[in-house]
């Protein structure tokens, strides 16, 4: 049993042991002992009685005064036991408990024959005539030396047993009470001894569950007082390093946490040891799932495996740049060899190189922009002066013609200044937002009666679908009327002769979401992703007038609102343009 094996219990054990076969020993010897004298003084309080019948029958056998079935009767109602006379031959002469005539002869029981042969006889067993266990004990009937008959007295043996067996039933309480003493004071003794182990026991299991902090008292100065004490120690020196390496782990995660790179470490095999969340978003893994792997089954891209295995070969820091084939991410890696008790792995560090290079080609595409944009009105204007200078200013009509285009053209370019410095203000954080109740119902219908003009011009109609009870936001009504002038502008100006534009608001519980959507020519499906960029006009709108930052503006209005603004649209149907404010704005710039 599990119990045993504990330390109280195999120093309990063997006293409980030893107490129990001693006391077992000896009660089995009391009750031999106790058996033995109850049948000695049975065996000579018979052969008492047998000699007082022997000599109360001697004038039967010598005078034949009397007949010895009631001398014997009489004698066994006297004393108290069973009284039997008997003929030398084995003839029952005379019994206290049976007929003489119905027994049968004798001469053959052992205590008879014993008697004759040597003047006493002795014999214990069954009595088929009783039903019962007795004693039997006879001497021969004498006279100057001759044998007469037989005297037998004879009592049952269930008072000695029941005596016998109340004894053994008091040595056997004596014995479980003294066992049971026995357990419980070597239990309690056992129990104090092995405290400070069992103390010391529990406090390593809370130790090892990372309760640091344990001390166990010192109660005495022998060796489980030293025990403890050396116990103690160890548990503060344990605390005190597992503090020092938990704070420095502590610093190395957040270190690896905060990393806007991705970080890899790899043993000597190439398998995974450590991965930081940087490099779990860059390849949509978890670092659970990927530890003790091959790092070509996280990240999937040869190259990267690749540097890795020339760096764990060469010993040598290993650089390369390529597309991530799982992510569409272009990444720079970095593999560093480390060595640590002669083996060596490496470091790899991923350098997320997309936006960079977005923002490389954005430029690019930008200066190209704004130089296709500035080209064209500065060329008219260009031109419109070598024509002047060449002789048209003499003609009064063509002059004030080309002066003004000139000033067309000079607005124009004046306005895209103007957009471009917008834009960076917003991006930059820089533009300050006017906060404050705004009612968009109002606001639409504003913009609405504004470019009523513009659509009549242009054959198109306009139509609201406003919602009642709309609640205001805070935001800029300025900028938020400049946002729906652009968009609906747009409607109006890509739409055709006879279409329609529909300026909408709804509440969805969070914000207030305001549509305007068109009957127009629509935006190419691969087009649509695009037209919030700067200077981004699809191809069917390139004939319009524009400088193709107003949907770039009104994003960033929108966003600097902590809002949302997207596009629908299907080619040849018509688009429309959404965009929403929250209704509890979480700050302003």
């Amino acid at each position: 049993m599990k119990v045993f094996r504990s330390v109280q219990w195999r120093i309990a054990a063997p006293f409980i042991i030893l107490i129990v076969v001693s006391m077992s020993i000896l009660g089995v010897y009391l009750t031999g002992f106790v058996r033995d004298s109850q049948l000695d003084n049975l065996r000579s309080h018979l052969e008492k009685e047998a000699r007082i019948t022997a000599e109360a029958s001697l004038p039967v056998f010598l005078v034949r005064s009397s007949d010895p079935d009631i001398l014997a009767k009489q004698l066994g109602k006297e004393i108290d036991a069973r009284i039997t006379i008997i003929a030398p031959d084995g003839k029952v002469l005379g019994d206290s408990d049976e007929d003489p005539a119905a027994m049968d002869n004798h001469a053959t029981r052992p205590e008879v024959k014993d008697a004759l042969a040597s003047g006493l006889g002795e014999s214990t067993r069954y009595s088929t005539t009783l039903g019962e266990q007795m004693m039997y004990l006879a001497v021969p009937v004498t006279n100057q030396g001759l044998i007469l008959g037989i005297a037998r007295a004879a009592l049952p043996l269930t008072e000695i047993q029941n005596s016998i067996d109340r004894i053994t039933l008091s040595i056997s309480l004596a014995i479980v009470t003294t066992a049971l003493l026995a357990i419980a004071a070597a239990g309690v003794i056992a129990r104090a001894t092995t405290r400070p182990i069992r103390e010391v026991t529990k406090a390593a299991r809370r130790i090892a569950s990372g309760e640091l902090e344990q001390k166990i008292p010192v109660r005495t100065r022998d060796e489980t007082g030293q025990l403890a004490h050396a116990f103690n120690d160890m548990s503060f020196n344990l605390q005190k390093l597992i503090g020092g390496i938990s704070a420095e782990h502590t610093k190395l995660q957040t270190v690896l946490a905060n990393m806007a790179d991705g970080v890899i470490m790899a043993d000597a095999e190439g398998k995974i040891l450590l991965a930081n969340q940087a490099i779990e978003r860059l390849f949509n893994f978890r670092e659970n799932d990927v530890i003790a792997r091959p790092l070509i089954e996280a990240v999937r891209d040869h190259e990267a495996d690749e540097i890795l295995k020339q760096c764990l070969k060469t010993r040598q820091t290993q650089a390369v740049h390529f597309e991530s084939v799982i992510t569409r991410r272009f990444l720079r890696a970095i593999a560093i060899p480390i060595q640590e008790d002669g083996s060596v792995g490496a470091l790899l560090l991923f350098q997320d190189l997309t936006e960079l290079r977005s923002l490389q080609t954005m430029r690019r595409e930008l200066i190209g922009n704004i130089s296709h944009e500035l080209r064209t009105p500065i060329a008219g204007i260009k031109a419109m002066a070598e024509t002047l200078k060449e002789g048209a200013i003499d003609d009064k009509r063509a002059t004030m013609d080309f002066l003004s285009r000139i000033e067309g053209e000079a607005d124009r370019l004046t306005q895209m200044v103007s957009e471009l410095a917008e834009l960076s203000r917003i991006e930059t954080g820089r533009a300050e937002l006017r906060l404050a109740p705004l009612s968009l119902n109002l606001l639409a219908e504003e913009v609405v009666a504004q470019l009523n003009p513009l659509a009549t011009r242009e054959q198109v109609t306009i139509a609201t679908d406003l919602a009642n009870d709309l609640p205001t936001v805070r935001a800029d009504k300025d900028r938020i009327r400049q946002t729906l002038v652009n968009l609906m502008h747009n409607a109006i100006k890509f739409n055709r002769p006879g279409g329609r534009v529909t300026v909408s608001t709804k509440a969805d519980g969070e914000s207030i979401i305001t549509s305007v959507s068109d009957t127009g020519i629509g935006i190419p499906k691969e087009d649509l992703p695009h037209v919030f960029e700067r200077f981004y006009k699809t191809d069917k709108a390139r004939s319009k007038a524009g400088s193709g930052l107003g949907l770039a503006i009104a994003k960033h209005t929108v966003q600097a609102h902590e809002g949302n603004i997207w596009a629908e649209s299907e080619e040849g149907k018509g688009s429309t343009f959404s965009f929403s404010l929250p209704l509890k704005a979480r700050s302003a710039r």
